[in-house]
C-alpha cells in the first residue's frame, strides 16, 4: 500500500468518524460510507427516513429538538 493510499484511507476514516459522531441527517452516499467502515454501527445508529436520507440516532436528541421547536414557536 502506497503512502498516497494510506493517506486517502485515513481521510476516509476521518470522514466516517465525523459522520457517525456528529451529523444528524445523512445522505445515501454518506450512509454507504458508514456502512462500508462499520456495518454494525450503521445498522445500530442509522435509520432510513426515506428519499435517500438517514437519521443518525447516535447524535439525534428528541430533547434538543423539542427545545428548538419551543424556542421557534415563542419567537425566542
Amino acid at each position: 500500500m502506497s503512502n498516497e493510499d494510506v493517506y486517502f484511507e485515513n481521510e476516509e476514516y476521518k470522514e466516517y468518524q465525523r459522520l457517525i459522531n456528529s451529523v444528524e441527517r445523512l445522505t445515501q452516499a454518506e450512509y454507504e460510507l458508514c456502512k462500508l467502515w462499520n456495518p454494525e454501527e450503521a445498522w445500530r445508529f442509522l435509520n432510513d427516513i426515506g428519499n435517500g436520507r438517514w437519521l443518525n440516532i447516535n447524535v439525534y436528541s428528541e430533547v434538543e429538538k423539542e427545545a428548538y421547536d419551543l424556542r421557534r414557536e415563542i419567537g425566542y
